[in-house]
Parts: structure tokens; C-alpha cells; sequence
């Protein structure tokens, strides 16, 4: 299966062609310019690379959130368009999700030891964020908005960490500095590792979407966005009282 792997949820922008969890070619965006500036040349550019046409693909995988509201519906918006004018299927897939899986376990413990905690800042001691086993991806702690001292109850309060079976976190992803402080505010006595500059990478998102294989493929027309909090737009009446 050939797909082409989409992301531009958060502050990093980035594009790949896999074949069966092959990479082809990827391109990952630092740029400062908006999604709406640099996603679509990116594509060009990895499809180029790729030498592959979009009629060749078997499907779209593209990351639906968590994350930047704006930057979802650019992917979104984008990625569904190039489906349907394919005539191709997409693979949604969870921007934590694909977070948890762009990074590589380098602490002296083992992935089979480890929870790993992909987190996006969503600012007043927010966080975009799940909590999951390292070496399976089994999700421990559901995808959510979290305040960060609650996330942090609640992974406490996991079996496997409670008993002994992860002995380690690692949180990765810009939510990590507020994580941090929500650990040390509840004295967790655990070891707890944090990769602030960690960002979602092409491989990360195409090995979410082999995961689901073909059975995950469903119409452009069906994806939607995982915002995980409501985007609150102020009445007339709320403008007029400040």
C-alpha cells in the first residue's frame, strides 16, 4: 500500500510517501511562515522526490488533530481536496498518536518498561495529550484536553505504574515544561524524562496508518477534525460587556 503521510497540526509542517511502511521520501518544515504557505509546495515537493503521481496512491493518511485549530483544518482542508479529486480514501490519524511514534526510546530502560506521554501545549496549564504503553502503543490514559495536574493524577493512578510494570515516563512534545511542573507540584517519585523539542515526523504518522491498514481507509468525505476542546467564539452581547 502507497500512501502519502500529512501533518500540519501544530507548529511543524511535514509531508512523506511510504509503500508499505517503506519511506520513499519525506520533507519536514521548521519554517516560521504559516501551514497555509509552505504545506501544499511541500507536498509538491516529496511527491516529486517520490517520482509517484497522486493517481498511484492507495490512500491519504493525514494527522486530524489535537492541536493548532487552524493548522488541523489546513491538513484537513487540503488533504481531503487532493483525495477526492484522486478519487483516493483517507487514514485519519491522532496527532498524539503520531507524536508518541516519531520519537525513539534512548533512555537505559526499555520501551517495555516505559509510558510514554505525547503532549501538545495548550496553554493555561493545558495540555493536547494520552498516555501509552512505549513498545505497543496500547492507550492507557485516553486522548483529551487535559489540565496538567489532572493528567498527572491519572497517570499516577495507572495500574502499570502503580505496580511496578513501567517504571519510567517519558512526555514528549512543547506540552513537556508544563507537564514538568504538574510532576513536581505532586512529587511523583518516578522517573520522568521530557524531549520538549520532540515533533510529529512523517514515519511517525505512516506507522499509525500501517497499524490500521486498509480496513482504516474511509471516504475524504468522512474525516473530521479531533479538536478535543471546543473553540469558544464571543456572542455580541459578551463583546458589548468587555
Amino acid at each position: 500500500m502507497k500512501i502519502l503521510v500529512c501533518d500540519t497540526s501544530n507548529s511543524t509542517c511535514c509531508a512523506g510517501v511510504y509503500e508499505d511502511g517503506r519511506e520513499i521520501a519525506y520533507k519536514l518544515s521548521l519554517e516560521k511562515r504559516t501551514h497555509s504557505e509552505t504545506f501544499m509546495p511541500l507536498v509538491h515537493e516529496v511527491m516529486r522526490e517520490a517520482n509517484i503521481a497522486h493517481q498511484d496512491l492507495d490512500a491519504y493518511a493525514v494527522t486530524v488533530g489535537p492541536g493548532s485549530f487552524t493548522g488541523v483544518r489546513i491538513g484537513l482542508s487540503a488533504v481531503k481536496a487532493m483525495a477526492l479529486a484522486a478519487g483516493k480514501g483517507c487514514i485519519p490519524v491522532s496527532s498524539t498518536e503520531a507524536l508518541a511514534r516519531s520519537v525513539d526510546n534512548a533512555t537505559v530502560a526499555n520501551s517495555s518498561e516505559t509510558l510514554i506521554v505525547p503532549a501538545f501545549d495548550a496553554r493555561n496549564n493545558r495540555v493536547f495529550a494520552q498516555a501509552a504503553e512505549d513498545d505497543t502503543a496500547k492507550t492507557l490514559v485516553k486522548e483529551d484536553a487535559y489540565d496538567a495536574d489532572d493528567l498527572v493524577k491519572q497517570i499516577l493512578a495507572v495500574p502499570e505504574i502503580i505496580y511496578g510494570k513501567r517504571n519510567q515516563i517519558i512526555v514528549v512534545g512543547d506540552g513537556a515544561d508544563t507537564m514538568k511542573a504538574a510532576f513536581e507540584r505532586a512529587g511523583a517519585h518516578i522517573n520522568v524524562y521530557y524531549a520538549k523539542g520532540a515533533a510529529i515526523l512523517p514515519r511517525g504518522i505512516a506507522e499509525a496508518a500501517f497499524a490500521k491498514g486498509e480496513a482504516g481507509i474511509i471516504s475524504g468525505r468522512d474525516v473530521e477534525a479531533s479538536y478535543c476542546a471546543a473553540s469558544r467564539v464571543k456572542t455580541l452581547k459578551e463583546q458589548q460587556n468587555g
